[in-house]
């Protein structure tokens, strides 16, 4: 498609450092701020898993006590000794159970029968109370540290207390929360569990829930070091990403490249700057002492695709739905050699190809009148040739007629280009008329060999001369081509016998040395 891919990206190792520098600045960036924003949402989500699992650790913890209150007594007997040892030994969290009456003394524990009180401000919670149930952290001659009791008192006044390591009630948590994250268990302002000493590095969140109902909190802290460990774990996924990034990115300047370079967008770009140039080639009368004529030609020479056929511009130009924008352009640029080569083409007459269906449009004649406007030179001078590729419906043939009858109007002469060959009814060619019939090559080159090609172009010419139409045979290259169109009839010929198109300097110097 291009001539070279070098005419396109003159620094591949340029734009590949860019795209690559990019790709790794953008993966970075995001990832960098995608793994904050999940570990900020992980925190959040496992704070509340923590919280969930103490919830349901203390409302477990209390449906123990509630099972030995149940069963217990206000004696401390044989039978209240078996329960409460037994009640510990099946008791997942508690190393010791004890029993108090509605004095808030304690009168029975695993180890026997006892008489102390319980501190008067747990008492006074435990009243307070909706549940008669409150926690406190104290220290135990038993467990020899400070340790976590629970209390709970039953509607008979008998209440059941037990105690446990605070390490007890971590184990869910830690489950949870361990190792990535640190944590700190509260109880009142007292710490339950704490492992915030470990924290190594800055802290980037803190999320604090609360269990109100045991007068809990658990403030869980997220360490710099674990986006650290997390960002370079996924480090050669960022790499990955990043090189994919970088051919996506060159893969859509490739796409971008190739469409801007692409022959449609040039064809786009060329009609809208006016790059197409506009070649001339001699029609030469047969006919001694009349002026020759010219008909306007396409010719582009693209700088990525080399020299563009003329019929792959006008196809594509109709795709484009610019056909009408070339027909101006082409219209525009003879107005320009006219203007620029006034003594020299004086007499000389144009015709420039335009699209059929380009005339059936109302714009057209007024458009076409515009230009005219613009460049006076061409009054009288130029001519439409109008290519057959279909058959007029019943609709378009009066249709047609009337947008002929405007264009005649302006002083513009109409040929049919490449009659037989097409759809050019001879109804329409009886009702208009046009000022010339052009024959198409393929007649031309088997007019020597085929017989029924000559009897076909002879009873073209006789129409023509019927309808007062003069004739022009396209495609005349031999010297016994111009010598069997000549034996026709014909009244002009057009091919490389006598020129090629040429650039508008080179016809003018032709059109010098061949004056008639």
């Amino acid at each position: 498609m291009f001539k070279s891919i070098n005419s396109v990206v003159p620094s591949k190792k340029k734009f590949f450092f860019y795209y690559g520098a990019l790709s790794l600045f953008l993966s970075l960036l995001i990832f960098s701020f995608g793994l904050y924003v999940y570990l900020l949402k992980n925190l959040d989500d496992r704070t509340e898993a923590a919280k969930d699992a103490l919830t349901n650790r203390m409302n477990g913890i209390f449906k123990e006590l509630t099972l030995v209150v149940d069963g217990a007594t206000s004696s401390c007997d044989a039978a209240n000794l078996k329960h409460l040892r037994r009640s510990t030994f099946y008791s997942p969290t508690f190393k010791e159970f004890g029993l108090f009456n509605e004095k808030y003394r304690v009168y029975c524990t695993d180890f026997g029968a006892r008489n102390f009180p319980i501190f008067n401000s747990i008492a006074e919670r435990i009243q307070q109370s909706p549940e008669h149930t409150t926690v406190s952290l104290v220290r135990s001659n038993t467990l020899g540290e400070s340790t976590f009791f629970a209390f709970y008192q039953g509607p008979n006044g008998i209440g059941a207390n037990a105690l446990a390591p605070p390490s007890e009630l971590a184990v869910e948590v830690n489950h949870i929360l361990l190792p990535d994250y640190f944590y700190e268990l509260t109880l009142g302002r007292q710490i339950l569990y704490s492992n915030k000493n470990g924290i190594d590095s800055d802290i980037l969140k803190k999320t604090l829930v609360s269990l109100d109902d045991w007068s809990m909190e658990l403030a869980v802290f997220l360490p710099s070091s674990l986006y650290w460990h997390c960002f370079f774990s996924f480090l050669p996924v960022v790499l990955f990403c990043c090189i994919l990034l970088c051919l996506i990115f060159c893969a859509f300047h490739w796409s971008i490249l190739y469409y801007r370079h692409s022959l449609s967008h040039s064809i786009r770009r060329a009609i809208r700057d006016n790059e197409i140039d506009v070649h001339f080639q001699p029609i030469v009368s047969l006919k001694a002492g009349e002026p020759h004529e010219l008909e306007a030609l396409i010719r582009w020479n693209s700088p990525y695709h080399g020299q563009v056929s003329p019929l792959a511009i006008v196809e594509i130009s109709e795709q484009l739905g610019l056909i009408d924008d070339l027909t101006w352009m082409v219209i525009r640029k003879v107005g320009d050699f006219y203007r620029e080569y006034p003594a020299p083409l004086k007499g000389i007459n144009t015709s420039v190809n335009v699209d059929r269906y380009s005339l059936l449009k109302e714009s057209f004649s007024p458009s076409l009148s515009s230009i005219l406007a613009l460049y006076p030179e061409l009054e009288g001078r130029l001519g439409l040739e109008v290519t057959e590729t279909s058959a007029l419906t019943a609709v378009e043939l009066p249709l047609m007629v009337s947008r002929f009858e405007h264009i005649k109007a302006l002083g513009i002469r109409l040929s049919v280009d490449d009659f037989g060959t097409g759809y050019a009814g001879l109804d329409f060619l009886r009702r208009f008329p046009y000022d010339t019939l052009k024959l198409d090559k393929i007649f031309i080159d088997s007019l020597q060999d085929d017989q029924f090609t000559r009897q076909v172009l002879t009873s073209i010419t006789n129409l023509a001369k019927e309808l007062n139409m003069e004739l022009v045979a396209e495609g005349v290259e031999r010297q016994e081509q111009l010598n069997a169109v000549r034996e026709l009839g014909v009244d002009r010929v057009q091919g490389y016998y006598y020129s090629r198109p040429l650039p508008k300097a080179q016809v003018i110097e032709w059109m010098e040395k061949n004056p008639t």
